[in-house]
């Protein structure tokens, strides 16, 4: 229970970047190394990594194949609640 009564949720695409970031951490792999493997730009990664803009599931195949993981692996594992109950 939060202490105004509000529920807060974070969006999917936060919680998918965070991940990512953590993966990225354990491996010492930087986001910029990452991009250079990906193809694309840095600036394009960046604005996912921060959460800013979603990743696509195309992207999240791409990034899995690279660091070879499953697509699951990217996507986090707590519950998330939908906003509509």
């Amino acid at each position: 229970m939060s202490d105004n009564g509000a529920d807060t949720v974070t969006p999917m695409r936060e919680l998918v970047a965070e991940e990512l970031r953590v993966l990225l951490a354990r491996r010492r792999m930087s986001a910029s190394h990452l991009a250079r493997k990906l193809g694309m730009t840095q600036s394009y990664l960046a604005r996912r990594m921060s959460g800013d803009t979603a990743f696509d599931v195309d992207d999240l195949a791409r990034i899995a194949e690279v660091l070879g993981v499953t697509v699951l692996d990217l996507i986090p594992s707590t519950k998330v609640r939908p906003n509509n109950r």
